[in-house]
């Protein structure tokens, strides 16, 4: 992470990171097919805790917590660093398919989980499209994200996030 910190992630080369941690390269490729994925493994392990689904008292709040954690997670070097990992993913099979199952896949069952318990509870219809509705919310922070023409905000998480549910929800206002 401090190569990819100091020069991006295409500046935390097998070659570097083996000098770096004193791991022969022999066993680093044993364990990893390059160092973006190398750099992406050390990136989930050290945001991952940081972005946790926590049930609040509703769904809404629940969202808006965790897209609000999301985006402070990302403010800085971490949003940095992820465009790049996002960007080397686009054209790496391997990489695409480690940030899928590492990154997407189990946030995604995590917010599904929320969802599901919400549509049990009759906070949510039963007919919600979850993928839809997650893509919707997910989308939007990654489009800012990737393409910054404005600022990730705490506001712009709670406004986003009230103005989807409001969608899905009809005419009831959270």
């Amino acid at each position: 992470m401090e190569l990819a910190y100091e020069g991006g992630a295409q500046f935390a080369t097998v070659e570097r990171i083996a000098a770096r941690s004193g791991v022969a390269k022999t066993s680093i490729y044993r364990r990893w097919p390059n160092a973006a994925s190398i750099v992406m493994d050390a990136y989930l392990a050290e945001l991952g805790p940081k972005i946790r689904y926590r049930r609040k008292s509703g769904v809404l709040e629940s969202f808006i917590d965790s897209v609000r954690q999301l985006v402070v997670a990302l403010k800085g070097p971490h949003g940095d660093l992820l465009r790049h990992l996002l960007g080397a993913a686009q054209s790496d099979p391997q990489l695409q398919k480690a940030f899928h199952e590492n990154w997407i896949a189990p946030r995604r069952a995590q917010a599904m989980a929320v969802i599901e318990q919400a549509q049990a509870d009759g906070e949510l219809a039963a007919s919600i499209d979850t993928d839809v509705l997650l893509d919707a919310i997910y989308g939007a922070v990654y489009f800012r994200l990737m393409i910054p023409y404005r600022k990730l905000s705490t506001t712009y998480v709670e406004k986003m996030v009230r103005q989807v549910f409001e969608g899905v929800a009809g005419h009831r206002r959270f």
